[in-house]
């Protein structure tokens, strides 16, 4: 059972610190297209920069409108880069917890299954309900088992599917702007 708690302990503070990143990230729901981006840009820089500081989306896209021409797409990439994998950082301890989990309980099943055996086999077996008592306490480590992973899955599910959003959201933005700038699209995250 001490492993299983150390996983759940692990699981828990993965997913408390990917719904912390989570919110910090934000969305805004009247995002600003590139096109309207690139005409404030002509105009007055700054006022993109404070307008979209919590939009990481527009955030990477600003970064890009700011750098020089000939170096904005390696820059937007190397920061859409980084925000990609600030907001997938930990998903594979999370995916791990989900596979380990159940596999710790059942080994712990097994292990107390072996004991109540040799309580049944051995020929001073006085209370038949000690051996069946022991079988369902070893049941107990596969549940706990289970019980971690099934929401870390969850948790893995809806991180990763908001991590890749991001992605394909932060390509889409960032390959626009090449396009409006008369740049080479070529930001790929993969």
């Amino acid at each position: 059972m001490y492993p299983l708690l150390i996983c759940s302990v692990i699981a828990l503070a993965v997913i408390v610190d990917r719904s912390f990143v989570w919110l910090q990230v934000g969305k805004t729901e009247d995002r600003l297209t590139v096109a309207e981006l690139c005409e404030i840009a002509k105009t007055d820089k700054t006022s993109i920069q404070v307008d979209n500081k919590q939009d990481v989306v527009l955030r990477v896209v600003c970064v890009g409108l700011d750098s020089p021409r000939d170096e904005s797409s390696w820059i937007m990439q190397q920061a859409a880069a980084a925000e990609v994998n600030r907001t997938g950082r930990y998903l594979g301890i999370l995916n791990t917890m989900v596979s380990l989990a159940p596999l710790l309980g059942i080994f712990g099943t097994v292990l107390g299954i072996i004991e109540s055996f040799k309580l049944t086999g051995g020929s001073a077996l006085t209370d038949p309900a000690a051996a069946t008592g022991g079988l369902a306490q070893a049941l107990i480590t596969t549940a706990f088992g289970l019980g971690i992973a099934m929401p870390s899955l969850i948790a893995y599910r809806v991180f990763d599917s908001k991590t890749r959003k991001l992605k394909s959201e932060l390509e889409s933005y960032c390959s626009e702007l090449e396009w409006r700038l008369g740049l080479p699209i070529n930001v790929s995250l993969s």
